[in-house]
């Protein structure tokens, strides 16, 4: 991947490639002609590895939160656990609640991880068990990764029948996945991080489970229906009209991704730029997440100098940086380094950042 340096280091959308904005133009196609269903076929052989995977994935022309909404109302009847460490998990108790749907939380402070053994805890002494418990796999707002085969494996051993729906979306692409072999049931992406291209469309995995669950609940809707989207993956066509445009780019990028750069180079770049980053502003700001549980896509900073002045200084210099996010809006930054940056962009932005800090 040799495009142009990335001077653009906000944790969502990233930089896109001006390879994958090219493809993005190619000419438009029917959505139920043969070209699309080859184009259908590509895109859906490349997510199986993406999420290692047998079982069924498809696309939604639609944001992550969109896909959220979706994996609760095909998968929850009536209560709901959200797990929650900064302001996107959180998300998932917003939407639930707008739903009408019973939803505890089960909380934890920004900066830290959820706590595997607490979660067990917390299901165990439950008489109702629970339709479905959310885990948010890279919580972007405070640069935490939480460990979703651990979270997942005690779901399953104190309440087997509960759905597991993960959001993955600056995960998925920079981080490993395992969908089978962490058993989960629903697992969402927006292509805007990790897999570096402009928003609009969702990856999503979908297990065998799920789908036997949501053709219970006869108000699942139209648009965000899983079975629909199942019935037409199988014949490698979507419900309604796609974005066209974004299946070429993400079917370009799956190429690039699987058979160019391949996942184990991919994972191992994230993970080097996260290290790079934690040690080379160590001197000037504090890291806000605990180190053990830091995230591989995104750093969040808490800076000895206004966060904002560093942003604005780093503006001057041609370079676009993440504010801070909920509780932590007025005291952090956010570094990503997601997607496509390389580590010559990092390094470069980080040359410039240290100076600003200096200064």
């Amino acid at each position: 991947m040799t495009d142009d340096l990335c001077r653009f280091f906000v944790p969502g959308p990233t930089w896109v490639r001006p390879a994958i904005l090219q493809e993005m133009m190619r000419p438009m196609i029917g959505h139920r002609s043969a070209e699309f269903r080859d184009l259908f076929r590509r895109i859906n052989a490349g997510l199986k590895p993406l999420f290692d995977t047998a079982q069924t994935t498809f696309v939604v022309t639609a944001t992550g939160t969109g896909v959220m909404q979706a994996a609760l109302e095909n998968c929850v009847a009536r209560r709901v656990l959200v797990t929650t460490c900064g302001a996107f998990s959180e998300r998932w108790l917003a939407i639930a609640e707008s739903l009408g749907y019973e939803a505890d939380r089960l909380d934890v402070p920004w900066g830290k991880a959820v706590d595997v053994d607490v979660l067990a805890d917390h299901i165990a002494s439950r008489r109702a068990r629970y339709d479905a418990v959310t885990i948010t796999y890279n919580e972007t707002s405070t640069g935490v990764t939480n460990d979703v085969a651990a979270l997942a494996r005690v779901v399953r051993e104190e309440s087997p029948d509960t759905l597991i729906l993960v959001d993955a979306v600056s995960a998925l692409g920079g981080m490993p996945m395992h969908f089978d072999e962490w058993d989960l049931d629903v697992c969402l992406a927006s292509v805007q991080k990790c897999l570096a291209l402009p928003p609009g469309i969702t990856v999503t995995a979908v297990s065998d489970r799920a789908f036997a669950r949501a053709k219970k609940h006869p108000y699942r809707g139209t648009y965000f229906d899983f079975v629909q989207y199942a019935a037409r993956a199988a014949e490698d066509s979507v419900p309604s009209t796609p974005s066209i445009p974004h299946f070429y780019g993400l079917a370009r990028q799956l190429d690039d991704i699987l058979r160019g750069e391949t996942l184990e180079r991919r994972f191992e770049r994230h993970q080097q730029m996260r290290d790079i980053t934690i040690e080379r502003t160590s001197h000037f700001a504090k890291l806000a997440a605990d180190r053990e549980v830091a995230s591989p896509t995104v750093t969040a900073l808490q800076p000895v100098k206004s966060p904002d002045v560093i942003r604005a200084e780093m503006k001057k210099r041609g370079y676009t940086l993440g504010g801070g996010y909920g509780e932590w809006k007025e005291t952090s930054f956010r570094i990503g380094h997601m997607g496509d940056i390389t580590i010559e962009s990092l390094e470069a932005m980080l040359d410039a950042l240290t100076e600003v800090a200096a200064s």
